[in-house]
């Protein structure tokens, strides 16, 4: 099992907790160690990891005593050699009221650090241990990673970040994965000429040829295709920190697969701050298109604006493998890319599905019918034009659909990639939603010619907030070539909008069912022939409409024109009694709530005086504490223990955040959730029943305490824990002294003054609390507590209240099925969608 620690890979030390000889000898300086062993660094979260205590502790110690050791700076990052800290924590105590269960009086920091040193012992190192003459300690043999295969993603945050690799830039070490990544999957000769010279290199005598030699290798084959790459100067700024450290960053790599490079282009997108016009596509769009497009037998592919080659590497990765290193079977593939940081790695990006690229290669200022391509064909086409860009012109006789407004080209793509398709083709263009409706003369007239003349297929609607560079909506529009006459001369319409998955606020994705359901309708459709017999998926709004109906409505392409939820069947009496059974038991225990709160708060003949302090009660048996002194405080993971791309679709384990903070519990946090192997690495942040949260930075002071059904769930950068309460403090009390207006405003008081209020461990430890007699805490707690259920059991009163609402509304006036001003009379409705 690897450790959760922060810290790079220990081969001289891993085993220390049952070699103990080897470390008085380290710490004595009496054992030689080997030069690459004496470098290994670590970062002060990696210290505090160990040591078990707050990054800011270190941090405190770091400016309170001058023997701390020194900083080394690699990367834009500080790191201490791991043997200095280790003899400065041996000089540092744990105290009393700190110690854990299993620690003596004569505990030190030290000690905790050699427990958490063996936790994280690998393989390697234990065999560096054992060629020193040391034993091995237990259970530290087997498999170097029990299994565990590190996602991209983990290899660039723990590799780098933690310092394991060695120095340099993280873009530098992102163009560094796609280098390796993609020899690993484009060019297993060379791929196996780099791990053979790092393996004969571990010496160390050819450290300094790695990084050239993986740029080089890059660069040739790359010129092959007649693609030129400045990977050389990419790399430049990168400084492995050992050779074991490029063996195994090579190991990691060597169990990615093909997919991984698709999943480190969006981090290359954030890194290198693309525009909306040259950010890389989704890719759960990238899949949808693959999804509805990519099952044919298409042997020629074309992408004209290429971006990353993303769209065209999912319909390469739906297809079968094909097994032939030289790419037998793979379609003939043609991109065109007018961004220069992009173009090599959009080649390297198909290369490593197998495919072998040409590249068109444009300027920022043209486009692909103006550059002699306008006769380019091939059987499929799919492309993610920018949008609202002027267009460049061209003889106005060349449009064969009509010429676009100079001042935007955003019907001149379809157009494009209609004229580029062969004879039973299709292609599929992602276009803005106002392209659909735009009443400029000039693209009303595009959109009728389209249509009239029997291009424009599908057009389907996808959900709001698909793309994380711009606000845009976007539609999706399959085009064939005008000749392919359907017998009925229909348009299909999918409303998709209701579909999705809400990762944030700002974002959506789509998921794999999704895509299925989307591309499920539209070749169900194809199948029928337009004869009557399609029948969609009721979750998902479609209609097939006339060509005529269509440019009788202003040609407008819109699916939410036409795809509108069909009426309902009725509803009987019995189909309410389920929502409203839950009214009914909601209000039932709403009413036993109420009695208890009632019998609680009876005792306090008066609200007021403190806590609900009665007024004929003195409080000399009362006194002031800090929080520090009634329970322990920790901090949330840092980010680069919690990155935001930690949060995946499918993720098993929630991550509490400020914003489930509400009404002093924790709410639903299943929306912010993160993979088992990833949770097990954090799990010291795992929380436990009765546990208090506290929002930190942010809107700084909520609180919430954690319940039993929360329990093993773990809580996010923003957030701090109190937790193992002193005997002396009711933690129940605790939470509703935080809650407190007058403590709210104390800390708010005391945030940083930033951009983003935030409030420090050391300052909320500092808080000072009323603490009352355990009795009297016990007493304020339960009528506190009675008045919180309460609350909650009448939120869900409302709660079922409006889900009867909306059943009963649509019983009473939902009868007749929701028309509109543009509605076409004879289009074909299908059932409603249902809202994720």
């Amino acid at each position: 099992m690897r450790s959760c620690c922060h810290m790079t890979a220990l081969p001289s030390i891993t085993a220390i907790e049952s070699a103990s000889a080897a470390v008085r000898a380290v710490e004595r300086g009496s054992m030689r160690i080997r030069k690459y062993q004496q470098q290994q660094l670590v970062s002060r979260a990696a210290i505090a990891e160990m040591a078990g205590v707050q990054r800011s502790a270190i941090t405190n110690w770091e400016r309170r005593y001058t023997d701390f050791p020194s900083p080394t700076r690699a990367g834009g990052t500080d790191y201490y050699y791991l043997s200095d800290a280790l003899t400065w924590l041996k000089g540092r105590s744990v105290p009393p009221r700190a110690r854990r269960d299993d620690e003596g009086a004569d505990a030190t920091y030290a000690d905790r650090a050699r427990t958490a040193l063996v936790a994280a012992s690998e393989a390697e190192a234990v065999e560096d241990l054992e060629a020193e003459g040391f034993p091995a300690a237990p259970g530290t043999a087997g498999d170097e990673t029990d299994g565990e295969h590190l996602s991209p993603a983990d290899i660039l945050f723990r590799e780098q970040d933690e310092g394991q690799w060695g120095s340099g830039s993280r873009i530098g070490f992102l163009y560094l994965l796609f280098s390796l990544v993609y020899l690993r999957w484009a060019q297993p000769r060379r791929w196996a000429v780099v791990r053979r010279a790092a393996a004969q290199g571990q010496a160390g005598t050819h450290i300094h040829r790695f990084l050239p030699a993986v740029a080089q290798h890059v660069e040739q084959t790359l010129a092959a295709q007649g693609v030129t790459s400045a990977m050389a100067v990419r790399l430049e700024d990168l400084a492995p920190r050992s050779p074991q450290a490029i063996v195994r960053l090579l190991d990691k790599i060597e169990s990615s697969g093909r997919g991984s490079f698709t999943e480190l282009l969006g981090h290359h997108a954030l890194e290198a701050g693309l525009g909306s016009r040259d950010a890389f596509t989704p890719p759960g769009v990238a899949r949808l298109l693959a999804a509805l497009l990519g099952s044919s037998a298409a042997q020629s592919l074309y992408d004209p604006n290429g971006r990353g080659g993303e769209l065209l590497s999912a319909v390469l990765a739906a297809r079968p493998e094909q097994g032939n290193e030289a790419g037998g079977g793979i379609p003939a593939v043609t991109i065109g890319s007018a961004h220069p940081g992009t173009r090599d790695l959009a080649a390297m990006n198909l290369m490593v599905h197998g495919a072998r690229p040409e590249l068109l290669n444009l300027t920022g200022t043209t486009r692909p019918w103006t550059e002699g391509h306008r006769r380019r064909r091939a059987d499929l086409v799919l492309t993610n034009p920018p949008f609202n860009v002027p267009a460049v012109p061209v003889d106005a006789d060349w449009w064969t659909y009509g010429e676009p407004p100079a001042s935007n080209a955003n019907l001149a793509w379809p157009q494009y990639a209609v004229m580029s398709l062969n004879e039973g083709g299709r292609a599929a263009v992602l276009m803005p939603n106002s392209a659909a409706t735009s009443s400029n003369l000039k693209e009303q007239r595009i959109r009728h010619a389209l249509v009239d003349r029997g291009a424009v297929e599908c057009v389907i609607a996808l959900p709001a907030k698909m793309f994380s560079a711009t606000t845009i909506s976007v539609n999706v529009w399959i085009l064939k070539p005008e000749a392919q006459e359907r017998s009925s001369g229909e348009v299909l319409f999918i409303d998709a909008s209701g579909l999705a998955t809400e990762v944030s606020r700002k974002l959506s994705v789509l998921e794999a069912d999704d895509c299925a359901l989307i591309a499920a309708a539209y070749h169900s459709w194809r199948g029928t022939g337009g004869n009557g017999a399609f029948l969609p998926d009721s979750r998902l709004p479609c209609a097939a409409v006339r060509r005529d109906v269509v440019n009788a409505a202003g040609s407008s392409l819109r699916p939410a024109d036409y795809a509108r939820p069909a009426r309902r069947p009725n509803v009987d009496a019995e189909a309410l009694t389920d929502p409203y059974g839950a009214l009914l038991r909601s209000r039932e225990e709403a009413g036993r709530a109420d009695v208890l709160a009632d019998s609680r708060v009876a005792g306090f003949r008066q609200l007021g005086g403190g806590l609900g302090l009665p007024i004929d009660t003195a409080p000399d048996d009362w006194e002031w504490r800090n929080l520090g002194e009634l329970c322990e405080l920790q901090a949330g993971p840092s980010p680069s223990l919690l990155p935001k791309d930690a949060y995946v679709l499918g993720g098993v384990v929630p991550v509490v955040q400020p914003k489930h903070l509400r009404d002093r519990r924790v709410a639903d946090a299943r929306g912010t959730a993160v993979p088992y192997d990833k949770a097990q690495r954090l799990r010291r942040f795992a929380l436990q029943e009765g546990d208090i949260l506290c929002a930190r930075t942010g809107t700084v002071g909520p609180v919430a305490h954690v319940r039993a059904g929360q329990v093993g769930w773990l809580f996010g950068s923003n957030l701090i824990r109190l937790h193992r309460f002193a005997p002396e403090v009711c933690p129940a009390y605790l939470l509703a002294y935080l809650s407190l207006s007058r403590t709210t405003e104390w800390i708010k008081s005391r945030s940083e003054k930033t951009t983003v209020p935030s409030i420090s461990k050391a300052d909320l430890q500092a808080l000072p609390v009323y603490l009352p007699t355990w009795s009297e805490q016990k007493r304020i707690a339960g009528a506190l507590g009675a008045l919180d259920e309460q609350i909650a059991r009448h939120l869900e009163v409302a709660w079922a209240a409006t889900q009867v609402h909306k059943e009963l509304a649509e019983q009473l006036v939902g009868l007749v099925a929701l028309q509109g001003p543009t509605a076409p009379a004879s289009a074909d409705t299908f059932p409603e969608r249902t809202s994720r």
